[in-house]
């Protein structure tokens, strides 16, 4: 089978056009990464999930020092309304983990029980009404005696976990 050489041309010329494009958008990728959503997380914490919802945001935040794990906080940078465990808290903080399959996706939640109510934070990947697109939902519910008092939806569309949370749990 014989290929023209314009064929060739035009082949290769695209696939130099891609190397030159590449590059650029390696960067665009990586700026993007580097971009952690806004977070209540103090300096030196990694964000593990953070997203704003009804002009507050939830966050949960890893320190970089072994043994420590994760913090839960809601509310305004200069306004806390909770934070999970409190700052000197001695007992041992319990985050639960779920994964659970979905068709499509997924939903990874972070759980928490305090003072009889239970805090969750999701995200969940499934199909749209389409049946083709994803969709996504990240947020919070907050839960007593198995009632649903509260369930807010990250607005800015989340970013779901930075992190695997099971590797985070023990």
């Amino acid at each position: 089978m014989r290929i023209s050489r314009k064929h060739w041309g035009s082949e290769w010329l695209a696939a130099l056009g891609c190397w030159l494009v590449l590059p650029a958008w390696g960067q665009a990728q990586v700026q993007v990464q580097a971009q952690a959503p806004a977070s209540l997380c103090s300096a030196g914490e990694h964000v593990v999930f953070a997203c704003a919802m009804e002009g507050k945001t939830v966050s949960l935040c890893r320190s970089p020092l072994p043994g420590n794990g994760l913090q839960y906080r809601f509310g305004l940078p200069n306004r806390l309304e909770l934070e999970y465990p409190a700052p000197g808290q001695r007992a041992q903080p319990v985050f639960k983990v779920r994964n659970e399959p979905l068709i499509g996706g997924g939903l990874t939640s972070v759980a928490f029980q305090r003072s009889g109510y239970t805090y969750t934070v999701y995200s969940r990947v499934g199909r749209a009404p389409d049946g083709v697109t994803p969709a996504f939902d990240d947020g919070l519910t907050v839960e007593r005696r198995g009632k649903t008092l509260r369930h807010a939806r990250c607005e800015d569309g989340g970013a779901g976990f930075l992190e695997p949370p099971t590797s985070l749990v023990k």
